[in-house]
């Protein structure tokens, strides 16, 4: 009885270990990845004339992403090293690229006046080095979005069978 309380103890111990060594520092790298298609979702579109606290904002987020994916790809913890090699070659995630590229569009943001992020090559680049999705409007079965919605483009045509909503219905 005693022992097995003493073997659930470091049964616990050694798995506690295993989760904050090798795995927490693959967390933060999945993080980052997540942090970087927000940023790229929030920031992407900067226009030219946006405000300068704006273009400082975005500038510190992509440079601090791409800063983080450059450590670690430089610095990661000694015992975690192989982990790093295995499961991002396994991903194909290429965690310093994107974070280089990532820092040279915070760079150009800020002091070279930068602009729509999403429209540069250097954004596609970025996606495929972290295996992003690129984010596009899709739309649903009932036809959404509809030709006054914001996101309607010229020459786009969203076929549907169902009617626009307050056009002729049955409840009319």
């Amino acid at each position: 009885m005693m022992w097995t309380a003493i073997a659930t103890v470091i049964l616990g111990g050694i798995g506690w270990i295993i989760v904050k060594l090798l795995f927490e520092p693959l967390k933060e790298i999945v993080d980052l990845r997540r942090q970087a298609q927000e940023c790229l979702i929030a920031y992407g579109d900067l226009s030219k004339d946006a405000p300068a606290d704006d273009r400082h904002a975005a500038a510190d987020a992509f440079r601090r992403i791409g800063a983080g994916f450059v450590s670690r790809h430089y610095a990661p913890y000694p015992w975690a090293n192989w982990t790093y090699d295995f499961i991002l070659r396994w991903l194909q995630w290429d965690i310093h690229s994107a974070g280089n590229l990532l820092i040279s569009i915070g760079n150009g943001t800020q002091s070279a006046g930068f602009s729509w992020a999403n429209n540069s090559p250097l954004v596609a680049l970025i996606r495929e080095h972290l295996k992003l999705p690129n984010p596009v409007a899709s739309a649903p079965s009932g036809g959404w979005p509809r030709p006054h919605h914001p996101i309607w483009s010229a020459g786009q045509r969203i076929q549907s069978t169902q009617p626009l909503l307050g056009s002729g219905s049955a409840n009319n």
